[in-house]
């Protein structure tokens, strides 16, 4: 039952590509929302069923199909695109990183560069994917519908995991193949790894994702898919609107990632101030209302409310790692304004026991190539939230739409990205830049030009 996994990925991936070939750019789409969260899935179930040799090819697959179409955008280009800022920083950003592969400096090879290179700038690929493909050819009630439905199947998975009291990577040979390719060994009480639960063994559930946090993440781009849809005057398909929310609600809550449900709330309230809806921030404060008489409540249960208090005063040892390796992070950026090599932060150095800082996007893309790369990242997310905002409040119909999911999508992954390497979630990270891109299309044709380039 388990090759359920690598059969949909392996469809989603071959519809995407023969739609590319036909033209049909923006079926990638397809390929992101339903291969890429259970990429990690597809591979330790993979090993679990001895199809191992299929591994190191199904690995660089999202790769492959990335630059293929990228390749085959920039072929068929008739003429020069107009760059925007955005596309100068972005652009920049991926010249300015790639020079890091070849520079003498760090303690890694070619190929950890080349591999730490793609963990932190390889989204400006995907990036311009979006930016060359015609945003009239973009269905985008299509994918908002698709990103529903993921939800919902996310959540169903979920209902199993939690009336089981199972996490399913007990059943996928998660823990085999974390050991076997990438050298961790099983942890925590469930023999898979610590981010599976909390202080007093209390389950956090990833259902079909690579772990809980990027389960927790995924619900930021549900909940701002639910808020886009709220942009229309009258919602298409009702039930399916209800059910994703409920949905969302249900991972969120079971995936027990604080930087996430403090986001969902948030981007929530932040669409009420802004679209001054008045209901919505009289529910909100009812829903606060009542949050804190269960946060009261919960204060009762000792397991939780260790998890709460500690949480608050830094001293569960979730909270501990992170103020560590902040702080080992800043000091290393303090010392090397210039970086110190591709590498030296997140995923290579960590599978080493070497890193230096990590759980947080900024500061291991900082540490590795400097200030300047820093402070392109921060300044490509400034402008795709600020033209976001502009589309959202200034526009009508689809433009509004993606405006709309875009602010809320950004806004929301502020907080997660302070805790964890966000760009590592592929899922989120690959449809969050393929949209950016359409985004800066859309922008600059509606705002700076005064076109109208309505989506699908």
């Amino acid at each position: 039952m388990m090759l359920i996994f690598p059969l949909v990925y392996l469809s989603s991936l071959i519809y995407a590509m023969k739609n590319i070939f036909s033209k049909q750019y923006d079926a990638i789409l397809v390929f992101f929302v339903l291969g890429l969260p259970i990429y990690i899935t597809t591979l330790s179930v993979l090993d679990l069923y001895g199809l191992g040799i299929l591994i190191p090819f199904v690995q660089y697959t999202k790769e492959v199909v990335v630059i293929l179409t990228l390749g085959i955008l920039v072929y068929q280009m008739n003429e020069r695109p107009r760059f925007t800022l955005l596309d100068k920083l972005v652009a920049g950003y991926l010249i300015y990183n790639a020079i890091y592969v070849i520079l003498p400096l760090g303690s890694y090879g070619m190929f950890q560069k080349i591999v730490a290179f793609k963990n932190i700038a390889f989204f400006p690929l995907i990036y311009f994917i979006g930016r060359l493909i015609d945003p009239k050819k973009v269905w985008l009630s299509k994918y908002q519908l698709l990103i529903c439905l993921l939800a919902i199947i996310a959540a169903s998975v979920l209902l199993f995991e939690t009336i089981s009291d199972t996490h399913l990577q007990t059943l996928t040979g998660y823990a085999g193949y974390n050991f076997k390719y990438l050298g961790v060994e099983p942890a925590g009480n469930f023999g898979l790894t610590w981010t599976f639960e909390i202080e007093g063994g209390i389950k956090r559930f990833a259902c079909i994702f690579a772990n809980p946090l990027e389960h927790a993440a995924a619900t930021l781009l549900t909940i701002a898919v639910l808020v886009s849809l709220v942009t229309k005057k009258e919602i298409n398909n009702k039930k399916i609107f209800i059910l994703t929310s409920f949905a969302a609600i249900l991972s969120v809550i079971f995936a027990l990632s604080r930087a996430s449900l403090i986001s969902f709330g948030l981007v929530l309230y932040i669409y009420a101030i802004v679209t001054k809806r008045k209901k919505i921030l009289l529910a909100f404060h009812v829903l606060f209302a009542i949050g804190v008489l269960s946060l009261v409540y919960l204060l009762s249960n000792n397991t939780i409310s260790e998890f709460i208090i500690n949480t608050f005063n830094f001293t569960n040892s979730s909270s501990i790692s992170h103020l560590i390796e902040w702080i080992d992070g800043i000091q290393s950026i303090y010392a090397h304004p210039l970086g110190i090599g591709m590498g030296e932060s997140g995923r290579i150095a960590g599978e080493l026991g070497l890193n230096t800082g990590g759980e947080n996007q900024l500061i291991i893309i900082a540490v590795q190539t400097g200030l300047v790369s820093l402070i392109l990242y921060v300044a490509i997310l400034f402008i795709s939230i600020k033209w976001s905002a502009t589309l959202f409040t200034k526009t009508s119909g689809k433009s509004k739409q993606l405006g709309t999911l875009l602010f809320i999508f950004k806004i929301g992954m502020i907080i997660p990205m302070l805790t964890a390497a966000v760009e590592s979630y592929l899922y989120i990270s690959y449809v969050g830049w393929f949209l950016t891109g359409i985004l800066c299309t859309t922008y600059d044709s509606v705002i700076l030009n005064k076109n109208d380039v309505e989506l699908k």
